[in-house]
């Protein structure tokens, strides 16, 4: 008898941790304006949203090695959003220019009756700000919780074109090279918003940082400038870790092999505002 109600308690007890596992398949999540992979959640391969180099266009495409700039997306605040949480999403790709997300116009009808699905692009210069101008609006998006999703934060996308609320992400992509499309109806999708970096005040200067990444049993931190006060470490789900005073050093090295291995957040905090980055803990 005992011998059945352990193996009871066994299989109910690794049903529970599996059931959390599903729960929570995509840790990544939007947490402040800041520079974004936008990637899908659970496919073998992962796509990611990608600039073509070939077409100029908007498509799904393998993780290209480094900070490829036609994977990296400026997430942040809409500079004139026509409701409020609304963001805009841009990239920047040096010597070429920047590049704005948008709902590519020929697949949308009005938002009356709803569209049942719109294909997503990208537009040269930044978002518009102009409420006059007629293109103004197909270059907000929302994030919001998908449906289930038990933790904290943004892991799903919405389309805002003028007079649409419902088409989000929703069905992933069958292979590289396909369409950004957004549906309506359809599930909430969860996105992995993959932090690359957070810049949270424009004159916080980082140009003389240096993060070691990945890291083993310390984390360095060189080039560190009198503005920097304190750098604290975060998990993927926001929670402080670790925590440590500058006191004025240039180079600073962080015991970390407590840590266990994974992804985290170093935010360097100062008076002039904050900087993050993501590091792996190997």
């Amino acid at each position: 008898m005992k011998k059945i109600t352990l193996k009871i308690t066994t299989f109910l007890m690794l049903t529970m941790f599996a059931l959390q596992v599903h729960a929570q398949p995509c840790p990544e999540l939007w947490l402040d304006p800041g520079v974004y992979k936008l990637a899908t959640c659970g496919l073998t391969p992962e796509l990611y949203m990608t600039i073509s180099t070939t077409t100029g266009d908007l498509e799904w495409a393998a993780e290209l090695p480094g900070d490829d700039p036609t994977q990296l997306w400026t997430v942040t605040d809409h500079r004139t959003p026509a409701s409020s949480g609304y963001v805009e999403i841009w990239a920047t790709i040096p010597g070429v220019g920047d590049f704005a997300m948008a709902v590519d116009q020929s697949t949308y009808t009005g938002g009356t009756p709803a569209d049942d699905e719109i294909r997503l692009t990208v537009v040269p210069g930044q978002p518009i700000g102009d409420a006059a101008d007629p293109n103004y609006g197909f270059d907000q998006f929302q994030r919001r919780k998908a449906t289930g999703w038990s933790g904290t934060g943004n892991n799903a996308l919405f389309a805002k074109p003028p007079g649409q609320g419902n088409l989000r992400y929703s069905v992933p992509p069958a292979a590289a090279g396909d369409q950004v499309l957004f549906q309506n109806p359809g599930t909430i999708s969860p996105i992995r918003f993959i932090l690359n970096s957070l810049l949270s005040a424009a004159d916080f200067d980082t140009s003389s940082i240096f993060v070691s990444n990945p890291v083993n049993d310390e984390l360095t931190i060189k080039g560190l400038t009198q503005n920097v006060k304190d750098v604290n470490i975060y998990s993927l789900l926001g929670k402080q870790v670790m925590s440590i005073k500058v006191d004025g050093a240039s180079t600073l090295n962080m015991d970390v092999s407590t840590l266990a291995s994974g992804l985290y957040i170093v935010k360097m905090v100062g008076d002039n505002g904050s900087y993050s980055k993501k590091i792996i803990k190997e």
